[in-house]
């Protein structure tokens, strides 16, 4: 059984270590560790999670680095909370956003645009796009 107190003082010790590491390090080190936290995100292949969507490929063959598009595509369209989630914790929800602005919502429903854009900006897309329409009210 855990020492409630020992616990205690080393979260504490926690929640101070990492800002105060954070403020030693100069900003080009920061960026550096940065950097490179941001490679490993996007190295590798998908994990298992995903495989039932991409059943008409070969998972081991696909990266999120190559394949954005398709594996993005992918998840919102057929993927569940779980799968959704892996998404957002690889491009959080400003890249989700970004992604689906520059495509002004191409290929996906309101429903599965609304959690990172406004309706009414899904609105717009889809009166000046028949085929957004076509998905819509399929």
């Amino acid at each position: 059984m855990k020492n409630a107190n020992a616990v205690a003082l080393g979260r504490l010790g926690g929640l101070q270590g990492g800002p105060s590491r954070a403020r030693s390090l100069s900003q080009a080190r920061r960026r550096a560790i940065g950097r490179r936290a941001a490679a490993a995100r996007w190295q590798g292949t998908l994990p298992e999670l995903l495989r039932p969507l991409f059943w008409q490929n070969r998972i081991e063959d696909i990266s999120l680095a190559k394949h954005v598009d398709h594996v993005v595509l992918l998840v919102l369209t057929n993927g569940n909370g779980r799968q959704v989630n892996w998404l957002r914790r690889r491009l959080d929800d400003d890249g989700i956003r970004r992604w689906i602005i520059e495509r002004k919502g191409r290929g996906l429903t309101r429903a599965q645009m609304t959690r990172w854009v406004s309706r009414r900006a899904t609105t717009r897309w889809q009166a000046g796009d028949a085929y957004a329409r076509m998905w819509e009210e399929r």
